[in-house]
């Protein structure tokens, strides 16, 4: 029967849905049988991880003979040498990333990641949407920092930095949280207001007029210095921009169309997310990279940098092939020979726009990537949109588990890629 939901009376099965059936009298409040269904399948995707994890250290820990030893190595040695090659972080959607030896997890994807971005006006509505170099690729020349910590008479503030590309010209913009009015101006209250982005709505919190005006001369000093390129990428003004930070306590959540049921939690939602296009964190293979260089140099054209796809997580190993990832399911990062490690879900492809095009360095515009992904990975419902690399939420549970640099990655479960259902946006 359609909705309908059979739970055998079975020890094991029992363990599993136990937090679900005492989470806050879950089974009163559930309206629907395919929410309450969503919820059992991910607890049980959740347990067959577990059991996955556990077996395969149990494994290693009991082998007792050299041939069993060889044995085991040989069947883990393709996991084992997938490994985490560099690790970024971007504080300001757009702006430069951060690279990092290790970074915490958190509800909303990697720590520190796209909190703040920029935001301005639309013209049709007048409503404040985001800024990406899609519309100004001069961001890719601006330089952010990490948050850290200011002690100041006795006041202690929590500031990134903000430069140009040499650094010559730098700000402190204070983005402590509740934000001061002393931020806001004199006599002025913080400014709290709701921001586009894509077809998502967020609570935002305005940075104040001295930060706002520091980036706008930034980027009209980058636009003099690209005088000579695509006016239409270079020339607009930007004066009208503003610096936000997403408020600690915003509502915004991944599409629940593509996201696995074991990456909600026991109430049946799907995780938070930052100010990222749409999931919390993106996973790219050097493998891939070099397989679209490849093709890029066969045809007399430069090689690129993987800053061009603007990762969180980048994956190596001898043993990978190109685009596997598109076929990863679950995956376990860290945690050695035990079950500590951190456990993520791949959720889609990831479709690429011309932001990808942008020389990350200077801003500037080119016509590669993109059309010689269209050659080979036009994978969407209208094979027109491009893909690489993979979009990734982190199981629930989870949260605080710290990644670093070197890390082993396991592909605990695999199945056939997921793309977009629809046309991908543009803006």
């Amino acid at each position: 029967m359609k909705n309908s939901l059979v739970i055998s009376h079975n020890t094991q099965l029992w363990k599993v849905l136990w937090p679900v059936l005492s989470a806050s009298g879950v089974l009163l409040v559930l309206s629907s049988y395919s929410r309450l269904e969503k919820i059992v399948k991910g607890q049980l995707h959740k347990w067959n991880l577990s059991k996955i994890i556990k077996e395969e250290s149990s494994k290693r820990e009991t082998s007792k003979s050299d041939y069993d030893q060889q044995q085991q190595k040989e069947q883990h040695q393709q996991q084992d040498e997938i490994k985490i090659s560099s690790l970024f972080i971007h504080p300001i959607k757009s702006l430069r990333p951060v690279s990092v030896s290790s970074a915490k997890l958190t509800t909303r994807g990697v720590e520190g990641d796209r909190c703040l971005m920029l935001v301005r006006p639309s013209p049709s509505t007048g409503q404040y949407r985001f800024l990406t170099q899609r519309q100004c690729p001069n961001l890719a020349t601006i330089n952010v920092s990490l948050p850290r910590c200011v002690k100041e008479n006795n006041e202690t503030t929590t500031v990134i930095e903000i430069s140009n590309s040499d650094h010559s010209r730098n700000m402190l913009v204070d983005i402590t949280y509740p934000v001061t009015t002393k931020l806001a101006g004199d006599k002025k209250s913080p400014r709290y207001y709701n921001a586009g982005i894509w077809d998502d709505v967020v609570q935002v919190v305005d940075l104040g007029d001295e930060a706002s005006s520091f980036v706008q001369s930034l980027i009209a000093s980058n636009s003099d210095t690209n005088a000579n390129a695509n006016a239409a990428d270079y020339q607009e003004d930007f004066s009208d921009i503003r610096l936000v930070m997403q408020v600690p306590n915003d509502n915004r959540r991944v599409d629940e169309q593509y996201c696995p049921f074991a990456a909600m939690d026991v109430m049946g939602r799907v995780p938070k997310v930052s100010l990222t296009d749409g999931f919390p964190i993106l996973i790219a293979s050097e493998e891939s990279l070099r397989e679209l260089n490849r093709r890029l140099v066969e045809k007399g054209k430069d090689a690129i940098p993987m800053s061009r796809f603007r990762p969180n997580i980048v994956v190596e190993g001898s043993s990978l092939a190109a685009f596997e990832e598109d076929e990863w399911k679950a995956i376990q990062i860290g945690g050695g020979n035990g079950d500590n490690g951190a456990i993520l879900h791949i959720v889609k492809g990831c479709p690429r726009c011309k932001q990808s095009c942008t020389d990350q360095l200077t801003g500037e515009r080119f016509e590669e990537p993109l059309e010689t992904l269209k050659e080979f990975r036009a994978l969407g419902i209208n094979q027109e949109d491009v893909y690489f690399a993979q979009n990734v939420v982190l199981q629930p549970g989870q949260e605080g588990k710290v990644i670093s640099v070197g890390d082993s990655v396991r592909i605990l479960t695999r199945g056939n890629p997921v793309w977009d259902m629809g046309s991908v946006q543009a803006e």
